[in-house]
């Protein structure tokens, strides 16, 4: 079943509430905390100078949040971004769609923007397809890197893409539906 999301801007500090219901709402099984409780989630910066957030909306409905850190440093670093798709919503292929969108979002409104940076555990084989998919490449993996919340340890793998990489995608792409 696809579904069509829309991205809407996080609207901060009116959407603080929503925010807290959303990231305690869910489980979140390839982040650090897997289970926040409202004031874990409440320390969560959703909004500042370098962070902008955005809802995946579906039907009205919060179904997931994107938030991007870094932009303050947009022409000389790379901006990362953390993902959260409610369980319901997980392997319907809307990552894929997030992530598609984000990339041109970043790169279509950050002219001197020249990669965009993302991390995942080794065991999340799931976003790992989603960053292939979407034509980030596999940059490095930080051995032990990611605590999680029992105290062990996970790989942290390192993803990227190149603004030329993601303008050859976009051209590819439109040359494919132009010719469907």
């Amino acid at each position: 079943m696809s579904v069509t999301p829309s991205f809407e801007p996080v609207a901060w500090p009116d959407d603080a509430e929503a925010a807290v219901a959303f990231l305690t709402g869910d489980g979140w099984p390839f982040h650090s905390t897997p289970h926040l409780g409202a004031d874990e989630a409440d320390e969560i910066e959703i909004a500042g100078d370098d962070i902008a957030s955005f809802w995946i909306r579906v039907d009205g409905s919060n179904v997931g949040l994107i938030r991007v850190f870094d932009l303050d440093d947009v022409e000389t670093g790379s901006p990362l971004f953390d993902l959260r798709i409610t369980a319901s919503y997980r392997g319907r292929g809307l990552g894929v769609i997030a992530v598609r969108w984000l990339t041109d979002h970043l790169f279509s409104s950050y002219e001197p923007l020249h990669r965009i940076e993302a991390t995942t555990r080794d065991d999340n084989l799931a976003m790992q397809a989603v960053f292939s998919r979407c034509g980030y490449r596999l940059e490095g993996r930080f051995v032990e890197a990611w605590l999680n919340d029992d105290g062990s340890r996970a790989d942290s793998l390192a993803y990227a893409i190149l603004r030329r990489e993601w303008a050859a995608s976009a051209a590819g792409s439109a040359t494919s539906n132009e010719t469907a």
